[in-house]
């Protein structure tokens, strides 16, 4: 009896190591996963994957978001339409809008100003015209103003919605007396990189005479970046230089409106426009049903649903 005893107990100790040699074994390689941080396949597939202190979480979106101005014949704004009255097509198919806001959004506007020699005799009314545009600001609006000649100038370190900053910031506007060049591409280029950080309803008022003479930037890559920008461009000229195809341009690319400026009046009615109709527009948002390429422009189209009424938005965009 001693004897069988004593050989059962020697067998079921040869199977306890048996299987403690198998356990080790196969938990061996989840270890190695748990400490190089990797789950098996099968839970990498299965699992929800959580995202710990110190991971990167990378969120991409298609998302185009469309500003739109609508008017009448008058030029009246309208800015009592619903969602349902708008429809958005690109490259002629309708998408579906997922994202809509209406009128009385508050806006952030690069206030771009010529102070190259030739505007000696218009500095007085830059500055007051822009006094005009600051004096339309609400409570949640917001202006950084900058000037331009051979030299980039922002008069302010950022964009602010106080009037005496910025009132006291247009009084150090000077003309550039040494005749040391135009560098207005460069300042249009430099806007984008300023505005390309900012949410929300943006746009760059340009006031200038449409010369450049010496930037690194071209009218053709300023174009071209305007269309990936999304924000509007307002192009206001003065002075009496025979093309304006790039200012107009750049405004028509946009959404915005190019203006022609003989006088101080009609430099502040300019200025004062553009600010209403930052404050009256529409923002529509879709997800292309066709997800584009890098670097791929898309025609755009927005059509309302009211007749006598006229429509300014972006022509296409490049993702």
């Amino acid at each position: 009896m001693k004897a069988i005893v004593t050989s059962a107990l020697l067998i079921i100790l040869v199977a306890t190591q048996q299987l403690q040699a198998q356990t080790r074994t196969n938990t061996r390689p989840q270890q190695q996963q748990q400490k190089s941080g990797a789950k098996p396949a099968a839970a990498a597939q299965d699992e929800g994957e959580e995202v710990g202190d110190g991971d990167v979480l990378r969120v991409t979106t298609n998302l185009v978001s469309v500003p739109v101005s609508v008017m009448d014949r008058d030029g009246r704004y309208i800015f009592d339409l619903k969602q349902e009255d708008f429809r958005i097509y690109e490259g002629g198919v309708e998408q579906q809008i997922a994202h809509f806001s209406s009128v009385e959004q508050p806006f952030t506007v690069v206030l771009l100003m010529d102070s190259s020699s030739s505007t000696i005799s218009y500095l007085d009314q830059i500055r007051d015209a822009a006094s005009a545009f600051i004096a339309q600001l609400r409570p949640r609006d917001s202006v950084l103003p900058i000037t331009f000649d051979g030299v980039i100038h922002p008069l302010l370190y950022k964009g602010t919605s106080d009037r005496t900053f910025l009132n006291a910031a247009l009084s150090k506007m000077r003309s550039d007396e040494g005749n040391n060049g135009t560098r207005l591409y460069d300042a249009v280029d430099f806007s984008y990189q300023l505005l390309r950080r900012v949410r929300g309803r943006k746009a760059i008022i340009l006031f200038t005479d449409g010369e450049d003479t010496w930037s690194k930037a071209s009218v053709k890559s300023t174009l071209r970046d305007a269309t990936e920008l999304d924000a509007l461009v307002y192009t206001i000229r003065y002075g009496e230089k025979p093309s304006t195809d790039y200012l107009s341009s750049l405004s028509e690319k946009t959404g915005g409106h190019f203006y022609q400026a003989t006088d101080i009046e009609t430099i502040k009615q300019a200025f004062i426009a553009v600010a209403e109709e930052l404050r009256r527009q529409y923002s529509i948002g879709y997800y292309p049903i066709k997800s584009p390429r890098r670097g791929e422009e898309r025609e755009l189209r927005v059509k309302v649903n009211r007749p006598g009424v006229g429509v300014r938005t972006r022509k296409s965009y490049i993702y």
